[in-house]
């Protein structure tokens, strides 16, 4: 199964730099982002995930659910040459950005991914796999961050499983590349359909290149709990959100070989 998918994840070849002007923006109908003012939970958990590597260069949204620990899209942190993961060292992770400050900076000690997940690069770095990424290589489209030092923020409790549906108001948050040193969000956008038996569902929430794994929040007891994060955008379709709940354990692993 395919589908005409591209990865909100802003991964640029140092000797391409033409691949980031063929992202999607991922803007469904009016952009109805807002800057978020003022700090404080959960607005803080949320960060920037950037690697700095001596071929690519990645831009991603992460979010803070243990002190030490980062989820994120797990294409975020892969080589799209090599098809591995990153090395450690350039993985690094940035809390609550304000302009030039943030409330917190680590990098990655260990990587934890789903049970047999298959990295697929986009069509531009795989010039002999005809089409686009299989919408299959998205549902285990994520990894959990272990970072070398715990940060003082508060983080963000993952959601229960069935919380999120059609009828469930959503907050997406992130750091665009539009707008990369300012936390936006968009507020009150829906679920609009999950594929039957499968973690991942098309939304309404408005997004833009270095979205990916940004936060997908509800509001459930009386917080913001993460209850999915943004994967890619499927054009007029609407943005792919993947749900977190299927993997209780990431959330829970702190540990590192």
């Amino acid at each position: 199964m395919r589908s005409l998918i591209s990865l909100c994840c802003l991964m640029v070849l140092m000797a391409g730099p033409a691949a980031a002007r063929e992202l999607s923006p991922g803007i469904i109908g009016e952009d109805d982002r807002v800057r978020v003012e003022g700090g404080g939970p959960p607005w803080d958990a949320v960060g920037q995930v950037n690697v700095a590597g001596y071929r690519t260069k990645g831009r991603c949204t992460g979010t803070l659910v243990a002190p030490d620990l980062v989820l994120t899209a797990a294409h975020c942190v892969m080589d799209p040459v090599s098809r591995s993961p990153a090395p450690l060292s350039t993985i690094h992770f940035l809390a609550g950005v304000n302009k030039s400050a943030a409330k917190g900076h680590a990098k990655a000690k260990c990587l934890h991914f789903p049970k047999g997940y298959e990295f697929i690069a986009p069509e531009r770095f795989s010039p002999r796999r005809p089409g686009p990424v299989p919408l299959q290589a998205l549902m285990s489209d994520i990894v959990a961050i272990v970072l070398t030092d715990p940060l003082n923020v508060d983080p963000v409790a993952t959601a229960d499983a069935g919380l999120i549906g059609p009828d469930t108001p959503l907050t997406h948050a992130a750091y665009p590349a539009d707008r990369r040193f300012v936390l936006s969000a968009h507020r009150n956008c829906r679920m609009l359909h999950l594929l039957t038996g499968q973690p991942l569902g098309f939304t309404d929430c408005d997004t833009h290149p270095a979205s990916s794994g940004g936060p997908i929040f509800i509001e459930a007891d009386g917080a913001f709990k993460l209850a999915a994060i943004m994967v890619a955008t499927g054009g007029e379709k609407g943005n792919l959100a993947l749900v977190v709940s299927k993997w209780p354990e990431l959330a829970a692993n702190r540990s590192c070989p």
